[in-house]
C-alpha cells in the first residue's frame, strides 16, 4: 500500500527544530514521527523564514532527501498534492493558515494546539472541513503515547471497575499547555462535560498580541463535570512538584495511573498492586507515529483518528469556560455562551 503523502506548513519547534533529533527512538515532533511512520512520508514543507528553511535541512535533510522546500504554506499547497497537512504556525496564525489550507482540500488536516484564539474560529473551521469532508485532527500530542492508548484500553475493559473520578496534572496557560492534561482527563472521562470551574491567574497581555485578543491565563487548579457522573479534576500550579502530564482514575474497583512520562500502575480495590506485565503494555515510539497512524487509517476507510473534529472541540471548549470561569469567578455552563471572545494563545 502506497504511503500517505503529508506536507508540513511552519517549521518550528513542534515540527522540526526541538523536542527530538533523527537518531532518537521517540522523537517529540512531527519530522521524527514521520520519518518513523510505514503509512505517511514527509514529501513537502514550508516556512516564511529562511533561517527555518536552512535549520531544517541542516537536521533533517539526511532523513528527508526528497522532501521539497517552500517559501509559503500557500505556495506548498498550489504545488502539491497532499493528503495530510500539519499546520505548525503559531496559534494566533492558526485561523488564518487553516483557511488557506481548508480551500486547498487536502484528504485531512493536522493541527498544533491550541487549535484556534476563539471558539467562533473553530466553529467556523469545524464547519468549513464537515462541509468539504476533511477531518481536522488537533494535536494534543501526549494522547497517543502507546502505554497511555493501552491504559485507556484496559479502563474501559474494566479494569478497575466503573470510572468515578479522573485526577490529572499540568498547569502552565489553559489552551496552550494544560490543555494536554485536559484532553488526558477526557480521554479517560469521557468526551462529554457539562460545566467548568477553574481558578487561575491572569498575566499582562504580551506587547505582541493581536489586536482585540486577551491574555491567556495560567491554570491552577479545574473541576469538570461529565454527563456520565464522572469528575475530573485538573491540578496545575498548586500541584507543583507532581510529575506532569499524567492523570490517575479512581474507579469502583480500584485505580490506575497513565501518562506518557511515568511508568503504568493500577492497583484493586484492596490496595493491592495490579500486575501489569502480561497486559500488553507497549514500549514508546514516537507519539507522531501514532498520530499519523491513525490518520491514514482514517483515510484508508477507519474511523476518525483521535483528537478529531467533535473531540478536540471539546477539549477546546473546556479551556474557553476555564478563561471564562477565572475571569468572572463564576462555574461555567457548556457549551460556551461566549464563543467571540479572543485569546491571544501563542502556544
Amino acid at each position: 500500500m502506497a504511503k500517505r503523502r503529508a506536507g508540513i506548513i511552519g517549521i518550528g519547534s513542534i515540527a522540526a527544530l526541538s523536542y527530538g533529533e533523527p537518531d532518537d527512538a521517540a522523537p517529540y515532533n512531527h519530522a521524527g514521527g514521520l520519518a518513523a511512520s510505514d503509512r505517511v512520508e514527509l514529501v513537502a514543507v514550508a516556512d516564511l523564514l529562511k533561517d527555518k528553511q536552512e535549520r531544517f535541512g541542516a537536521k533533517w535533510g539526511p532523513t528527508f532527501p526528497h522532501v521539497r522546500t517552500y517559501d509559503s504554506g500557500a505556495e506548498m499547497l498550489a504545488a502539491e498534492e497532499l493528503d495530510v497537512v500539519a499546520v505548525c504556525v503559531r496559534g494566533p496564525d492558526h485561523y488564518a493558515v487553516m483557511k488557506e489550507t481548508l480551500a486547498a482540500a487536502p484528504k485531512a488536516i493536522f493541527l498544533e494546539k491550541p487549535p484556534t484564539c476563539s471558539l467562533a474560529q473553530a466553529d467556523e473551521l469545524l464547519a468549513e472541513g464537515a462541509a468539504k469532508g476533511i477531518p481536522i485532527t488537533v494535536s494534543y500530542s501526549r494522547h497517543w503515547s502507546p502505554k497511555v492508548l493501552r491504559m485507556e484500553q484496559l479502563v474501559k475493559e474494566g479494569l478497575i471497575g466503573e470510572v468515578l473520578t479522573v485526577v490529572g496534572y499540568v498547569g502552565g496557560t489553559v489552551l496552550s499547555f494544560a490543555s494536554h492534561v485536559t484532553d488526558l482527563i477526557c480521554q479517560f472521562a469521557g468526551y462529554c462535560p457539562t460545566a467548568v470551574f477553574a481558578h487561575g491567574r491572569v498575566p499582562e497581555l504580551p506587547a505582541e498580541a493581536r489586536p482585540g485578543h486577551g491574555p491567556e491565563p495560567t491554570l491552577d487548579s479545574m473541576q469538570i463535570e461529565f454527563d456520565n457522573g464522572v469528575a475530573g479534576v485538573q491540578i496545575g500550579r498548586l500541584g507543583k512538584g507532581t510529575p506532569s502530564f499524567h492523570c490517575e482514575v479512581f474507579g469502583t474497583e480500584g485505580m490506575a495511573r497513565a501518562g506518557i512520562y511515568i511508568e503504568t500502575y493500577a492497583q484493586g480495590a484492596d490496595g493491592k498492586p495490579i500486575d501489569l506485565s502480561q497486559r500488553g503494555i507497549p514500549p514508546e515510539v514516537s507519539v507522531f507515529t501514532v498520530a499519523y497512524g491513525q490518520i491514514a487509517d482514517c483515510l484508508d476507510g477507519g474511523p476518525l483518528p483521535d483528537c478529531t473534529n467533535g473531540n478536540f472541540l471539546t477539549v477546546h471548549e473546556i479551556g474557553f469556560a476555564a478563561v471564562e470561569s477565572i475571569l468572572t469567578g463564576r462555574r461555567i455552563e457548556l457549551p460556551n455562551a461566549n464563543r467571540a471572545r479572543l485569546i491571544f494563545a501563542n502556544g
